[in-house]
């Protein structure tokens, strides 16, 4: 069906440059009009700019139609949303210079004429712009790709989307987060997905009065994630000391799963966290039952 509308769309196509050039003479239709001279000016615009756009979606369409039958590429990566950023970036000043050439202005001597008023425009755009320039820098790059998990200043999640604006991201909590593309660009930006060893990390706070020792609250993280020990690496697992506080201990259960999988991440977390506050909670109860000692039964009270 797309090729039937490919074809369709190349004889419009062929149509236009026929009637642009005057090889295909449509005058005659307007003779004996008070307004012949007009009417022949707008069909001669109006088929530039349907040239102008169709031949942007020509380049569009085989663009990318060359990219996935070389890189054999299924669903939308970086190159194809930016493909896409740049046809709709051009799209809309070819609309609007096209629109004015209809009312007969030049858009050189407008642009001279309102230079100051443009001047103003840009600086109040500017970080529209600055967004606009720094979503296409990033849609080209490998750093940042849709379907990374990531880490953007106090924000984590996966990449659904990324537009000329926003960066769309996903958190644990399924809330879509819309992180600006210049606070993404300014930010420290951690990516899981593309790192050698695809090791998941939980971070989380003890209370020292909790904590026993690291190896034993290890195990018990370890035994805990027993259901799901045939999809996690043998010997993947480690609780690290991330930091030592005067009250609490900053640490990070980590493992590597054998093939990422996101809502098994989910699913861990959850079984981890929930033994975590058991944890904590039955530990809270003995210190409770166990009853504090009398000043006069204190080693070297006279």
């Amino acid at each position: 069906m797309k090729y039937l509308v490919l074809l369709f769309k190349m004889l419009i196509f062929g149509a236009l440059v026929a009637i642009r050039l005057g090889e295909w003479d449509i005058t005659h239709l307007f003779a004996g009009l008070k307004y012949r001279e007009a009417l022949e000016y707008y069909v001669v615009a109006l088929a530039s700019l349907a040239l102008f756009l169709m031949l942007l979606d020509f380049v569009q369409f085989f663009t990318i139609w060359w990219y996935r039958r070389r890189h054999k590429v299924q669903g939308d990566d970086n190159f194809i949303i930016g493909v896409g950023q740049i046809y709709s970036l051009l799209l809309a000043i070819g609309v609007v210079i096209g629109l004015l050439s209809l009312f007969r202005i030049h858009v050189k001597e407008l642009f001279t004429s309102l230079s100051i008023i443009f001047a103003g425009i840009a600086i109040l755009t500017k970080d529209y712009i600055s967004n606009m320039i720094n979503g296409m820098i990033m849609t080209f790059s490998s750093q940042l790709s849709i379907g990374d998990n990531v880490s953007i200043g106090q924000h984590r999640g996966k990449i659904t989307d990324i537009t000329l604006q926003n960066i769309h991201l996903l958190n644990d909590d399924d809330d879509m987060i819309y992180i600006p593309n210049n606070v993404a660009m300014n930010s420290e930006v951690v990516n899981y997905t593309k790192r050698e060893i695809k090791r998941t990390s939980i971070d989380f706070e003890i209370d020292l009065k909790y904590l026993k020792t690291v190896e034993e609250l290890e195990k018990i993280l370890i035994d805990v994630l027993n259901p799901f020990k045939d999809l996690i690496k043998p010997e993947s697992y480690y609780l690290r000391v991330a930091e030592v506080k005067k009250e609490y201990v900053v640490m990070k259960f980590q493992y590597i799963l054998q093939e990422p999988n996101k809502d098994l991440e989910r699913q861990i977390r959850r079984r981890t966290i929930r033994r975590l506050v058991e944890i904590i909670s039955e530990r809270e109860k003995i210190a409770d039952q166990i009853p504090d000692l009398p000043d006069a039964d204190m080693p070297g009270h006279a």
